[in-house]
């Protein structure tokens, strides 16, 4: 037992090196590729190509162990344990009479997704590919707003389910969301500037230089965090990552002891640990929070913890994708994500367009990238068309990201749940709620004028 354990620890350190080689690979293809550049494609997918072409589920050439692919599954917990560690929002950031059509925007468009994924499937796909899943519906969403990260989490939850291949369907959808994403968001871009939409750009080609290599001038750099704990005692990043690790850690005992607990009522639900693992990082934060602990923690040294896993995430999540398993369901993943997109576009105009008074399309951009792909994607594009973040679109959205936070993880967490407990109508059931969420969150809007669809596009030039 202890050789084997000996050489499962090597293999996990042998594993780590090479995704750390490949992130390297990626940077370095990013910064003298032009195709990278102008597609600004992040060099952790570009890595996470690499590993899957070249690794044990391609050519075979990179020795990657049999568990390279469950990575993502451990390191989705420590970056949702590490979201609120660190976070204390102040009074008057989170009060504005622009937060509410923030809100509705980009909170509305995650809601929409899961339902129309779950419609498209129910009432569409299934009549063609009988096999496919139910819960497949969920998987577009699930990969389009939360990311490969959140993708994993749910797909290893459905997974545990008895659902197969859902972890490979949420991969290749978070994958087509934050390519598709991007070179559409440019497209789009270069469509607004052209109509005058744009406030203060009038050529997407400005984009600063260290956006498109990755590669930031001695000039621009900056310090990477503050100094809190005095390295005499502990090394301030080790204090951090021990922070983030116990939350996880927490995180996983909490599900443990739930499933034993309900196991015992004749039930064994089974909570994902990335949900608990959340929750923990609440807990943790606000007990920080109210010792004035807080003091302490450098919220940017959270960020870059999560960062990095977020980085691996993705070389671990491509670089193991089931090329089979994708290619006999490319139909319904083509479908689904196409769907996906033209939603979000329609969204983009009708409500994203109608929810903002101001720098509208700046503030549209944050959406569309958080909506098919990540935060980062999000400020990515709209840095794009707003190099000095006048419009407060990064902002409003991590608050309004910090509202919706327990609709989202409902919408990710339940919807399996009743469709297992309920394997003949939950599929409707959970998709009819979902649309009348939506309904609901439409009336409360027009109520609030957090959006007005009488609102005209406003041009600038």
């Amino acid at each position: 037992m202890q050789l084997t354990m000996s050489k499962a620890i090597w293999n996990v350190f042998n594993d780590i090196c090479i995704m750390a080689v490949l992130l390297l690979i990626g940077q370095f293809l990013r910064a003298k590729l032009k195709i990278f550049q102008k597609l600004l494609i992040p060099s952790a997918l570009i890595a996470g190509f690499i590993a899957l072409i070249l690794g044990p589920k391609g050519y075979g050439i990179l020795k990657l162990s049999s568990s390279f692919g469950t990575y993502a599954a451990v390191l989705i917990i420590v970056i949702f344990a590490s979201t609120p560690i660190g976070d204390k929002p102040s009074k008057e950031s989170t009060s504005g009479p622009v937060i509410g059509g923030m809100f509705f925007n980009i909170t509305g468009i995650a809601v929409l997704q899961y339902a129309v994924g779950m419609f498209v499937t129910i009432y569409f796909l299934k009549f063609f590919y009988p096999n496919l899943p139910e819960q497949f519906g969920l998987m577009m969403a699930t990969g389009f707003y939360g990311g490969h990260g959140t993708a994993i989490a749910v797909g290893n939850a459905l997974q545990n389910l008895g659902v197969p291949n859902m972890v490979d369907f949420g991969n290749t959808c978070a994958t087509i969301g934050i390519v598709g994403g991007i070179i559409l968001g440019i497209i789009i871009i270069n469509w607004g500037t052209r109509r005058g939409y744009t406030h203060y750009v009038t050529d997407p080609q400005d984009l600063p230089l260290e956006l498109r290599t990755g590669l930031i001038p001695k000039e621009s750099q900056k310090s990477a965090g503050k100094i809190t704990i005095s390295s005499i005692c502990l090394d301030p990043m080790s204090f951090h990552i021990g922070l983030v690790l116990l939350a996880s850690v927490c995180g996983m005992l909490m599900t443990d002891y739930f499933k034993i607990f309900t196991a015992k009522l004749g039930y064994g639900i089974s909570i994902p640990a990335f949900c608990t693992a959340l929750l923990a990082g609440f807990i943790l934060n606000s007990i920080l929070n109210k010792t004035n602990a807080h003091n302490y923690i450098d919220r940017y040294s959270i960020n870059r913890i999560q960062g990095v896993a977020t980085d691996f995430l993705m070389v671990s999540g491509i670089g193991s994708l089931n090329l089979s398993v994708i290619l006999d369901y490319a139909g319904p993943l083509l479908i689904v994500c196409s769907v996906g997109f033209l939603i979000t576009w329609i969204w983009f105009i009708y409500i994203g367009g109608k929810s903002s008074k101001e720098d509208w399309f700046e503030r549209n951009m944050m959406c569309w990238g958080h909506a098919t792909g990540v935060v980062a994607t999000g400020v990515l594009l709209q840095r794009v068309v707003d190099p000095d973040l006048k419009s407060r679109g990064i902002e409003d959205s991590g608050i309004s990201d910090l509202i919706n936070r327990p609709l989202i993880i409902a919408l990710q967490v339940v919807p399996p749940i009743i469709m297992n407990i309920f394997p003949k109508n939950g599929p409707h059931i959970v998709t009819w709620s979902i649309f009348l969420i939506i309904f609901l969150m439409g009336i409360l809007a027009l109520k609030f004028k957090w959006w007005i669809p009488s609102q005209k596009l406003k041009k600038y030039r």
